[in-house]
């Protein structure tokens, strides 16, 4: 399950199962998520004491602010920007066809 994205009520979902006292190979083969997306969960939730069955469960504000958007706080990348002004002036003024 690599370069999956999970939605918030996944995270709450496995959350609640840890909860339970599930172990995450147990949750693991229900293919909610694999077991190292659910070792990262659980190292998290116990570190903010969410896996507390006395404990309400985390807002979605919360779980979000540990668990979403990884990648999209990152600026783009691309290996076209060092050459955009090149793309922008071939498009702009396409060369003839040639043949190879």
């Amino acid at each position: 399950m690599s370069n999956r994205r999970f939605e918030m009520y996944e995270y709450r979902h496995a959350l609640v199962r840890m909860r339970l006292g599930e172990s995450d190979r147990q949750i693991t083969k229900t293919g909610l998520m694999g077991r190292r997306k659910l070792a990262h969960v659980r190292l998290t939730a116990e570190a903010q004491g969410w896996l507390n069955p006395a404990a309400s469960l985390p807002t979605d504000a919360a779980l979000s602010s540990f668990f979403a958007g990884r990648a999209t706080n990152q600026p783009p990348t691309s290996s076209i920007i060092p050459f955009q002004d090149d793309v922008r002036d071939w498009v702009g003024n396409p060369p003839e066809k040639r043949l190879f």
